[in-house]
């Protein structure tokens, strides 16, 4: 079973963040995005997996992917683990692409994150950065591979949330990565709801989650 670990890269400058989580165990480490939790937590030595990243075509998401690739690299190295990248070009929108700002742009998205996951991957979604029909586009293609593809698992999908609390005496951001998996087998358990069912299904509902 192959591992597949997917984000969209962050626009914005990389500034100094706490992750904090109140559903994973960060083991104290310090890592620049969520998408390096993921990969650090879930490689075994050996291992040879996909990284497929979403880069919008800007300097800023640009020079972020490679502070990103670096990070990876090191992680992959203390683990002994190989992979393969697959950069997935999103148009600079909000400059010099502007024409493709439009429905198409995003349904491409779709389809070139589904190609490139195979019947028996074991995915890592992190869901947290990019423009969010990305994020949709991005969710939509794993809701696509998990019903077309043959044991196709999503075993991990987070957010980052930033914290606007008053609890850290620190200048640093505070980001609370959020475990959304459930969420994401919520939606393939509903998928298959049919016109009269409601009742039953939020009777369900409310037996699954409380």
């Amino acid at each position: 079973m192959r591992k597949v670990f997917i984000s969209t890269i962050i626009l914005n400058p990389i500034s100094q963040i706490t992750y904090e989580s109140m559903d994973m165990d960060l083991g104290g480490k310090r890592f620049l995005l969520p998408i390096s939790y993921l990969l650090d937590g879930n490689l075994d030595e050996g291992d040879d997996v996909l990284i497929i990243t979403g880069i919008q075509q800007s300097d800023r998401p640009k020079a972020n992917y490679e502070l990103l690739e670096k990070e990876l690299m090191g992680i992959l190295e203390k683990h002994k683990a190989h992979a393969t990248f697959v950069k997935i070009a999103e148009p600079d929108v909000n400059s010099s692409e502007r024409e493709k700002n439009d429905s198409l742009t995003f349904s491409e998205f779709f389809r070139d994150i589904a190609d490139n996951i195979q019947d028996g991957d074991k995915i890592y979604a992190d869901m947290s950065y990019g423009l969010k029909c990305y994020t949709l586009a991005m969710f939509i293609s794993l809701c696509y591979a998990v019903k077309a593809c043959r044991d196709v698992e999503i075993s991990n999908m987070i957010y980052a949330d930033l914290y606007h609390g008053q609890e850290k005496d620190t200048k640093e951001k505070v980001v609370d990565i959020v475990d959304i998996t459930a969420l994401f087998h919520i939606n393939t358990i509903i998928s298959d709801a049919r016109p009269g069912q409601k009742k039953d299904m939020d009777r369900f509902l409310k037996f699954l989650i409380g």
